[in-house]
């Protein structure tokens, strides 16, 4: 019985298949049936998934332009530990350069995604005319629906469609990526995002550099400034005493007052031998005399030397005082001349720098947009959020029943 009644069904679907190829109008009951069909595919259906993915398969497969990926790889190097240590100290020093590698790679991260980096590419590479190709969709480049002004911050958000940069934190590698509608543009943003970067990192260098040696280039200008001070006291003495140098100036009172001991001492020998000899010698009272002068000669020496006022001594501790304090000025010079020389090293070993592993490349091919895997994200989500709606809904009318 259940076979009669499957072969009647199949006879009268065969009936209305030759019906309807033959122009015949359907009956009531077939328009039943479309009805029910899209009664059960409702309206909220359509809103949540049958409009967004038709927009987006009109877009990713109608407008969409394609994209052009031009990317670089480059690490930022800083200073690091030294290799001599081992064991627990080697893997506390690798901690902490890998720490500060990534802090590093961060401020040139952020460096490139910043509105500097956009005002200087607009400045020196016309990036409004690089968003803005013919080329481009209307929704993709700038202006478009996406970003319809035309003002710097629409700018600098646009930027951020196109350029992105990522960092590895394991193995310190920043990857920049540059998106536009031609090739060489996307190359050539690359190529002047990376020159900027190293630009900036050598200006760090620079300021860091000169901020490590402010100080010990402050001591030496100092010192330097107080030995001229004291070389022109001395110049002032010198010309004010009307005397080179007082140590050889004082040589010459010294050898005098040599010689006048000298020849005391032989008076006084011979006034000796006279008075032994023959003590009514008429050579005695010329050899008192002598001996008084030379006495006298004497006394005018030492007052010369040795006096209160305008001695050779007193002219010579002026002079030495000052000749000291130059001394003392010339060895902190050299003390400080090393120690900035040491902070010159320092600072140098200190240094930043950018290795390049791989330069931008000059792409042939667009990968972008991802027309396939875009719709589909689009239709997944659409009905992700339709179910969960449907969910929520059937919850709401189950509590309401009970």
């Amino acid at each position: 019985m259940a076979m009669i009644n499957f072969l009647r069904l199949r006879r009268s679907g065969f009936a209305q298949a030759r019906s309807a190829a033959a122009g015949v109008v359907v009956g009531p009951r077939a328009a039943g049936s479309v009805r029910s069909l899209f009664g059960a595919i409702n309206i909220w259906f359509w809103a949540i998934v049958g409009v967004p993915t038709l927009i987006a398969a009109v877009y990713y497969f109608g407008i969409a332009s394609d994209l052009y990926l031009s990317q670089a790889q480059f690490v930022v190097r800083g200073p690091g530990a030294s290799g001599s240590t081992g064991g627990l100290a080697a893997l506390f020093e690798g901690s902490t350069f890998s720490q500060q590698g990534e802090e590093e790679a961060e401020m040139v991260q952020a460096f490139i995604m910043s509105r500097d980096a956009v005002r200087k590419l607009d400045r020196e590479d016309n990036l409004r005319a690089i968003f803005g190709r013919p080329e481009g969709d209307i929704v993709y480049r700038f202006p478009g629906l996406l970003s319809w002004r035309q003002d710097f911050e629409a700018l600098y958000k646009a930027y951020g469609r196109f350029v992105s940069v990522d960092t590895d934190t394991s193995t310190g590698i920043t990857t920049l990526s540059v998106k536009a509608f031609r090739p060489e543009d996307a190359h050539r943003i690359a190529a002047s995002l990376l020159k900027a970067s190293e630009q900036l990192v050598n200006e760090l260098n620079e300021r860091a550099r000169e901020d490590a040696l402010r100080s010990f280039q402050k001591e030496v200008h100092d010192t330097e400034q107080q030995i001229a001070d004291i070389q022109a006291k001395l110049t002032a003495y010198r010309i004010q005493e009307k005397m080179l140098d007082p140590k050889t100036a004082a040589e010459g009172p010294l050898k005098l007052l040599e010689v006048l001991n000298t020849q005391r001492a032989a008076a006084l020998a011979q006034l000796a031998d006279a008075l032994r000899n023959s003590p009514s010698s008429p050579q005695i009272p010329v050899l008192k005399t002598r001996i008084a002068s030379l006495d006298k000669l004497i006394a005018d020496e030492h007052s010369k030397i040795t006096g209160n006022t305008n001695s050779v001594a007193s002219l010579e501790s002026a002079y030495e005082r000052l000749d000291v304090a130059r001394n003392m000025a010339e060895a902190q010079l050299a003390s400080a001349l090393k120690s900035l020389e040491a902070a010159r090293l320092n600072a140098q070993r200190q240094q930043l720098y950018i290795e390049t592993i791989a330069t931008p490349n000059l792409p042939d091919y667009p990968l972008y947009p991802k027309r396939i895997v875009s719709f589909s994200m689009v239709l997944a989500s659409c009905l992700l959020v339709y179910g969960i709606a449907w969910l929520l809904v059937a919850s709401v009318r189950e509590h309401a029943a009970a």
